[in-house]
């Protein structure tokens, strides 16, 4: 395999060293290389990482002018960070299905977002606060190794401010156009060896709104989220964490596609999701070799999605009553004769005398006088889980170091219109990762994470690699990993059943009457075959990573073989899952960063993108070229000024090619502190966002906000 170049461009990793207690050991003659938990799990110089990893910390959060958390990734070569629907991001490294970006974990504190349940990150429920994030660290490729299954191409990882590290409190008020509307009270209140952390947000917007066919976008959204983070250390050996919170968001949204088809919608549509968390850690270091550590949490999420809506006559194209034939008995018998054929099936019952039943149903409906069949449909999700995980992490010799665990977890879904009910998967896992160092050059990392659940049985992910340290804060790595996304509740027990709701009242009095059956449903019903395996990926790694007095350097070139994905659609009205996608990828992606100044810096990436997929599904977030520049200067007196660009040809058919300006200032005000902040952000292709109808009417969009420090 060959490449042309390697990067000219890459990335600045400041990152602000873990808390003593968060993990033991560091390296002599390591204290001016940024040090990073995520890969291995052990804390290393990311010179001696058996993975490419990007830090961003606060200084990089606060000049990056981001409103809201998923927009900060932006900052990773290869990371794709857009609203492919106007309030729902979409956050995928090196992504792939443009919508169910179900292929990278996401660690909150240590605790998963990930979703097993649907295999999904629900990014507006993360109930952090952008402000109280200390620091993000995304493994760039796979890390099942050190995680398990689902950390398939990457792994983000949010580290929260530990409330020691936080001097006081703080409000923030914040209004612009498109609707911007956001809202932030934190409160910290410290004691003698510990500290609690609560931050009460809420943001809100408009999303894209330019009309699109004549068509309204509905796209705006409400996100109110509590973070409580409280730390103690019960002694000199014990630590505990506690954290807790939760989110509720309001969507309004576009009416489905496959509605529109036989449904005149009359009640816009909406989706509302709520969530809470609770999450305990222990840890106890028994010495300056030897740590444990033990985790419990548990977390819950509902989602309802409303929309009301009078079914047509398939003969007349009227509202009316024969629009109450598609939730028949008759109906559902000749969808199942078709061979679940829905095209085939309308067609036969808009045919008088093609079938007798659907006949003699279309004219009872008729003839009954009820009127129109306007109801109400939704789908409900509801997901829970309850995880203890433990981990304990030795250092066996100077040159051996090794962190070993397990975890035990029960993960939940129900949905009466996706699976008809309520279906439970236990998962059990082990894990190990060791770090050898024959030669004061060489490291060597051997990691694997063994899981079984009842779904997807047993798997193992492993990975291998070999750095070479030519100098101190230099490391050439060789990396091979294999991971694999397995197979969610919902893909694997899909019984997908739409009931009408609130019914009018003529219907409800007679369902066996007037519908045939006392449980109706919508026609077009799917279920899962069952028989799905787990999606694969193989990845090879050449990387490099080093630190010269004002620069900072870090270079991946990469080949990766992903099969057995499933990328058909899998909803209520198509679910057509299989096993049959293969996607090869491979190219470079390079982070660069110059610190001439301390008060000033500048940062680079690009990722440059080869790959073959069968289907535009896999490609419409298949950027050959991505890159991002960040300018950074603080000014004297508290006056601060940042840009950023973001380049990505192509989403789809469409280039995103956007510029942010922003200018801060904080002024003191007795014992207290107020910062303010303008903020423009400018859409230069005006091209669309991955799909034609996600446009603003407005190029532009700008905020300013005010935060008071007390």
């Amino acid at each position: 395999m060959t490449y042309r170049g390697w990067a000219v461009l890459g990335l600045l990793l400041l990152s602000t060293p873990l808390r003593a207690d968060e993990l033991i050991w560091r390296p002599e003659g390591a204290a001016d290389i940024p040090t990073v938990l995520t890969p291995a799990r052990l804390r290393q110089p990311q010179s001696e990482v058996p993975a490419s990893v990007t830090v961003i910390d606060r200084t990089l959060i606060d000049a990056s002018g981001a409103r809201e958390l998923y927009q900060v990734l932006r900052l990773v070569p290869g990371m794709v960070a857009v609203k492919a629907d106007g309030n729902v991001p979409t956050v995928a490294y090196h992504g792939t299905l443009a919508r169910d970006t179900r292929r990278m974990l996401v660690l909150v504190d240590g605790r998963s977002v990930y979703q097993p349940g649907f295999s999904r990150v629900l990014w507006n429920d993360i109930p952090v606060d952008l402000n109280d994030v200390e620091r993000i660290e995304v493994t760039r490729g796979p890390n099942a190794a050190a995680y398990g299954a689902n950390a398939f191409t990457g792994i983000v990882n949010i580290i929260t401010r530990h409330p020691q590290d936080m001097p006081g409190g703080s409000v923030m008020l914040r209004g612009g156009n498109n609707g911007v509307r956001d809202a932030r009270l934190t409160d910290v209140q410290h004691w003698a060896g510990g500290g609690v952390r609560t931050t009460v947000a809420r943001r809100a917007d408009d999303g894209y709104d330019k009309p699109f066919r004549g068509r309204e976008i509905r796209d705006g959204k409400v996100v109110e989220t509590l973070d409580v983070r409280l730390s103690h250390d019960l002694n000199r050996r014990d630590s505990v964490d506690v954290m807790l919170g939760g989110a509720r968001s309001d969507l309004a949204r576009l009416e489905e596609g496959a509605l529109l088809d036989f449904a005149e919608v009359y009640g816009a549509p909406d989706e509302t999701s709520q969530s809470v968390f609770a999450q305990a850690r222990w840890q106890r270091v028994f010495s300056p070799d030897h740590a444990l550590r033990l985790q419990v949490y548990g977390q819950h999420t509902d989602g309802n999605q409303r929309t009301e809506l009078c079914p047509r006559d398939i003969r007349t194209g009227a509202v009316g009553p024969g629009g109450a034939l598609l939730y028949s008995r008759e109906m559902r018998d000749l969808f199942e004769a078709t061979g679940r054929d829905t095209l085939a099936t309308v067609v036969a019952a808009a045919t008088p005398g093609t079938d007798a039943a659907i006949d003699q149903r279309y004219a009872a409906l008729v003839n009954s006088g009820a009127g129109p069949f306007c109801h109400r449909l939704q789908q409900d999700v509801t997901e829970r889980r309850v995880d203890i995980e433990i981990e304990d992490t030795v250092r066996l010799h100077e040159r051996v170091r090794l962190v070993t665990g397990g975890s035990l977890r029960r993960d939940e879904a129900r949905s009466d219109a996706l699976l008809d009910g309520s279906v439970s998967n236990q998962t059990r896992a082990l894990f190990g990762n060791l770090e050898l160092i024959p030669l004061n050059s060489v490291h060597v990392n051997l990691g694997g994470y063994w899981q079984w659940d009842q779904i997807n049985s047993g798997r193992l992910s492993p990975r291998a690699a070999v750095i070479w340290r030519p100098a101190p804060g230099h490391g050439v790595r060789l990396v091979y990993s294999e991971a694999v996304r397995n197979v969610d509740i919902y893909e694997e027990r899909a019984n997908t059943a739409l009931r009408p709701a609130l019914l009018p009242a003529t219907y409800a009095a007679d369902t066996v009457g007037l519908l045939g059956w006392a449980d109706p449903q919508l026609f077009v019903t799917q279920t899962s075959p069952g028989d799905l395996k787990p999606e694969r990926i193989r990845s090879r790694e050449i990387g490099y990573f080093g630190r010269a007095g004002q620069f900072e350097l870090d270079v991946r070139v990469f080949d990766e073989a992903l099969r057995d994905l499933i990328s058909q659609p899998t909803n209520p009205f198509r679910f057509e899952a299989n096993n049959d996608t293969q996607v090869t990828q491979r190219g470079w992606e390079s982070q660069l960063a110059w610190r001439p100044h301390p008060r000033h810096l500048l940062r680079g990436t690009y990722a440059r993108r080869h790959g073959d997929a069968p289907i535009v599904a896999e490609t419409r977030l298949f950027a050959r070229h991505m890159s991002s520049m960040l300018w950074r200067y603080d000014f004297r007196d508290g006056w601060m000024f940042s840009s950023s660009y973001y380049l990505a040809r192509r989403y789809d058919d469409f280039t995103y090619e956007q510029l942010s300006a922003q200018l801060m200032r904080r002024q003191r005000l007795g014992r207290h502190e107020l910062s303010l902040a303008g903020t423009v952000e400018h859409n230069v292709s005006g091209d669309s966002i991955v799909f034609r109808r996600n446009d603003y009417l407005d190029r532009s969009r700008y905020w300013l906000s005010a935060t008071l420090h007390f």
